[in-house]
């Protein structure tokens, strides 16, 4: 009997564990069907399959919209069945504005317009039209497969939806977006061929550019150098002729003349060469001289500060000038003047002798100066005489006219033509004598020391006059 029990206990265990192996498997089964028909019902990254699904909820939004808005006008007196549509109401609304972006397929194609515009110097040597152009297309390409592959996707998601699922209204759904994305594949193709026309047409503007006008500016270009080469080599071989060392200065004028009379040769060929572009010529040139006149502001400057001095022979190669930085100067001859600055050798300043400095310095002034800092120019004076001055204090008991006396006895041997002059000091103990008188700036400094030391030494050894000294407390 136990036997007999155990027999049947077995049995029955291997009944149920069969049963639930079974059970199992049939779970699995149904578990892959699941997961096959999600994957296929899955939509995949593809940004025109997002496009279309995002159209079409929004659509089918204002679809509810339109008929949540017609029930509300129809219950108008029931208050709650308002109230409960009006939120409803709401709600769609709230969601319509999660689909207003990228509405269509048309909004997907508005960023692949391409214009041609006219071509310029700068876009014929760097292709800068025709590589904006191939990014378009390329990007336009990625588009393109992106789109068959959408359509694609959808064809095989109906075949496998056909032989999967029995669900008529879903097969005629997934129908109606194959033929949406089956009529708008013209549109497709259009705009594809539109980049390509596009593309042709550009070549024929770059081929029409390179014939009629980069030739020419290569012939305008080539004209201007060889007059160049040629104006060098004639005033080589003009002032090589007529060469004169001793008069060097009307020289550089005439060089300065030359020059400038190329220049507006240069200038007159150049407009009368583009005269059918002139208008676009002003506007360039007027473009380019605003953004010149700011990058090289001094630049320009400098040249009209030569051009001034040129003309104007205020300042020439010799003169001895004092330029005056605020407060501080500089006294030097000029060696040298060029289009951008003036070369000074500094020499003694003169005009204060308590600012004693090292000289025989070369200094470097932008002739921007000329408008912008105060310039003294001691040889455009006649002969080169300027006033210089020395001072002495004496006591106020001092008989003036002994003092009078032996300045003008110090002074005729020095033959400087000179002015006295008498004053009370600061505080008021003393008498100072300012004494000016003339000479030549190129021995002023000199001839200070001598009158000075001179001068001294007269009133020193006069017993009717007294200097006054300062006595020093202990």
């Amino acid at each position: 009997m136990k036997t007999i029990f155990i027999l049947i206990v077995l049995i029955l265990f291997n009944t149920i564990m069969l049963a639930n192996v079974e059970a199992t498997n049939d779970t699995k089964n149904d578990s892959k069907k699941v997961i096959e028909i999600k994957k296929i019902e899955k939509t995949p990254n593809n940004i025109w399959l997002k496009t279309y699904k995002n159209y079409k909820k929004y659509n089918t939004i204002l679809i509810n919209i339109n008929k949540i808005e017609q029930e509300v006008e129809r219950n108008k007196r029931n208050i709650n069945k308002v109230q409960e549509l009006t939120s409803k109401l709401s709600i769609n609304k709230s969601k319509l504005s999660l689909y207003e972006k990228n509405q269509n397929f048309n909004d997907l194609l508005k960023n692949y317009k391409f214009e041609i515009i006219d071509i310029t110097i700068y876009d014929y040597l760097f292709n800068v039209s025709s590589n904006e152009l191939q990014k378009k297309i390329t990007k336009y390409e990625l588009l393109k497969k992106e789109f068959y592959a959408a359509l694609s996707y959808l064809q095989e998601k109906y075949n496998k939806d056909k032989k999967v699922i029995k669900d008529k209204k879903k097969n005629q759904l997934l129908l109606e977006q194959i033929n949406y994305f089956n009529e708008y594949s013209e549109n497709i193709e259009k705009t594809y061929q539109s980049f390509l026309d596009l593309q042709d047409e550009l070549t024929k503007k770059y081929n029409e550019y390179e014939n009629e006008v980069f030739i020419k500016h290569i012939i305008t270009l080539g004209s201007i150098l060889a007059a160049y080469i040629s104006y060098k080599f004639l005033l080589f071989v003009f002032f090589y002729i007529i060469r004169n060392k001793d008069n060097q200065e009307l020289e550089q004028n005439y060089r300065k003349i030359l020059s400038l009379l190329f220049v507006i040769t240069i200038l007159i060929f150049v407009v009368v060469r583009y005269m059918d572009d002139l208008l676009y010529i002003i506007t360039f040139l007027g473009v380019v001289a605003a953004a010149l006149t700011l990058a090289t502001r001094e630049i320009i400057l400098n040249i009209a500060g030569a051009i001034y001095i040129f003309f104007s022979n205020v300042i020439r190669v010799g003169d001895r000038v004092m330029v005056q930085f605020e407060t501080k100067h500089v006294v030097g001859d000029i060696v040298s003047i060029s289009l951008i600055k003036m070369k000074l050798n500094e020499v003694c300043d003169y005009s204060n002798i308590k600012d004693i400095k090292n000289v025989g310095r070369t200094i470097y002034i932008p002739n921007s100066y000329m408008f912008t800092k105060v310039f003294y120019n001691y040889s455009l004076k006649q002969n080169g005489i300027i006033n210089d001055l020395i001072e002495f204090e004496f006591d106020k008991d001092n008989d003036f006219d002994f003092i009078e006396k032996a300045t003008e006895n110090v002074l005729k041997t020095f033959s400087f033509p000179y002015t006295i002059a008498f004053s009370l000091n600061s505080a008021k103990t003393g008498i100072v004598g300012l004494i000016s008188y003339q000479v030549n700036y190129k021995v002023a400094t000199k001839k200070r020391g001598e009158v000075s030391i001179a001068l001294l030494k007269e009133y020193t050894s006069n017993e009717n006059i007294k200097l006054k000294t300062t006595v020093k407390k202990v």
